[in-house]
Parts: C-alpha cells; sequence; structure tokens
C-alpha cells in the first residue's frame, strides 16, 4: 500500500491521504466532518445504501449524536469534490477517538460496504482489505502508535489480532 498525505482544509469531509489497495490506485482515505449537516446525510445515505449492516447505522447514529465531536474516516473510490461525498462510493467507515500523533488511538467501530465485506462475500469480493487500509491510514496518522478496542464483539477478536490491535474486556 501507498500513501501519499495532502493538506486539504475543508468545511465538509477532507481528503486525509490517497491510497493503493493491493497496487491499484484510485482510493481516498477522508475525515468526515460530523459538525456538517451534508456529511451526516451522506452517513445517513451511507447506512440505507448498505442496509443499516456493519455498524453504519451506528455510525451515523454516531454522527447525528455527537456531531462536531466525533472522529469518523472514510475510504471511497471519490476522486474529488469532498465537499459532497457521494455515499454510493464508501467503502468503508472507522470511528475512533482522538488521532494524535504518538499517542494511542481508541478504534470504536470499523465497518465495511456489504458489497466487499469479508463476513457477506468470503472470497467473492472484488476489492478486499478495506477496513486493513483505512486502519493503516489511521497508523500514519497516529505515528504508529497502538490502537485499543474496548470490549470488542467476539466475532471481531481475530480479526483485529491478525491487524495487530490490542483488546481490553
Amino acid at each position: 500500500m501507498e500513501i501519499q498525505r495532502t493538506n486539504n482544509i475543508n468545511f465538509c469531509a477532507s481528503l486525509i491521504q490517497r491510497v493503493k489497495i493491493n497496487g491499484k490506485s484510485g482510493y481516498n482515505f477522508i475525515k468526515f466532518n460530523t459538525g456538517s449537516q451534508k456529511d451526516v446525510k451522506a452517513l445517513e445515505n451511507v447506512e440505507k445504501l448498505w442496509g443499516g449492516k456493519n455498524l453504519s447505522g451506528g455510525i451515523a447514529e454516531e454522527a447525528r449524536i455527537l456531531g462536531k465531536d466525533s472522529q469518523i474516516y472514510g475510504l471511497t473510490t471519490q476522486q474529488n469534490n469532498f465537499r459532497n461525498i457521494d455515499s454510493s462510493k464508501v467503502l468503508g467507515l472507522v470511528t475512533t477517538g482522538e488521532v494524535t500523533k504518538g499517542k494511542a488511538t481508541e478504534l470504536f467501530k470499523i465497518g465495511t460496504n456489504p458489497q466487499y465485506a469479508y463476513e457477506q462475500k468470503r472470497t467473492k469480493r472484488s476489492i478486499k482489505h478495506i477496513a486493513f487500509t483505512m486502519l493503516e491510514c489511521l497508523r500514519k496518522m497516529n505515528g504508529n502508535s497502538k490502537f485499543v478496542v474496548t470490549n470488542p464483539e467476539p466475532q471481531e477478536i481475530k480479526f483485529l489480532s491478525k491487524v495487530g490491535i490490542d483488546t481490553v474486556k
């Protein structure tokens, strides 16, 4: 995976990094501005498109409840105009505590579009490693410090262990 960093400041979602998945470019890691109604609406549309699966409902609810205080990132195939997120191009979402270079970051929710999620599609996926790619982007942001997940679901523990994330009960 190759990551390029940009400093793009917007009042809506912003581009954090351009990434490659399995050597293929065309993917972008973004941060949603959940203080913006446009971005909250985009997350609500993701929830509808994903049928509420893969934590999309919880992520949209977090944006509605916490507003600008929530930390929500996404991986998308959208290439520009991040002021208007195209929900149909969102491949994955992740919510975290504050991401600070050199400090452990708490992960709350990681969800992948059901069309590409291991749980729904197993080996019949045209794009793989979406969650892993989002975590790698976050690692770059926090200076390769640790991630922690408190009270993970039993089905999450194997994946979290595989990608080197500490879990706490």
